[in-house]
């Protein structure tokens, strides 16, 4: 990592693991030295395996060099209240010292409250693709980071980040955001 502070970043899939990318970016544009580990999840399935997983690689990951901090995206709308497989995982994430930043109720909701105006939107399960369409017609699952860097910004991941308390915390420890509120 060259002497720079590392932190990890588990993805649920590749859309999670460019947005990753692009946090890397802006820090780098913005002359940040920091490193995202970015470790993509998949193929596991289950709030839990995704929760493990993600543990076991930091712990690995720590071994070779000290971790700043840990965060992990995944959707929200595998985390039911009844969804005892959920509640285990964000357990063992709490206590694994990660942010646990949930998708509501999907990467695509997630997307949508970069935008003005649609911050503090919550679409229902199923809906957020259609409404993040609404705004970015050319949007498509798993889209490359250069074509998310056409449309994302960091203004627009900050703007996100005022409504979502885990995401502001992610992007503090990485420097992109003070502490101050």
């Amino acid at each position: 990592m060259n002497g720079e502070p590392g932190f990890f970043s588990a993805a649920k899939g590749e859309s999670e693991q460019r947005y990753g990318r692009e946090l890397q970016e802006f820090a780098e544009d913005g002359g940040l030295h920091v490193h995202l580990v970015i470790r993509n999840l998949q193929p596991v399935g289950s709030p839990l395996a995704l929760a493990t997983k993600a543990v076991r690689l930091a712990g690995e990951e720590a071994q070779r060099a000290p971790l700043a901090g840990k965060a992990i995206l995944f959707d929200a709308d595998g985390l039911g209240a009844s969804c005892e497989s959920g509640r285990k995982a964000l357990k063992m994430l709490e206590k694994g010292g990660f942010i646990a930043v949930l998708q509501r109720p999907d990467y695509e909701g997630l997307l949508l409250r970069h935008f003005a105006g649609h911050e503090r939107d919550d679409p229902p399960r199923g809906e957020s693709m259609s409404k993040l369409r609404a705004l970015w017609p050319a949007y498509h699952k798993n889209m490359s980071a250069a074509d998310l860097r056409q449309l994302l910004s960091l203004e627009q991941v900050i703007r996100a980040a005022e409504v979502t308390t885990e995401l502001r915390s992610r992007l503090q420890i990485i420097g992109l955001v003070s502490d101050e509120t």
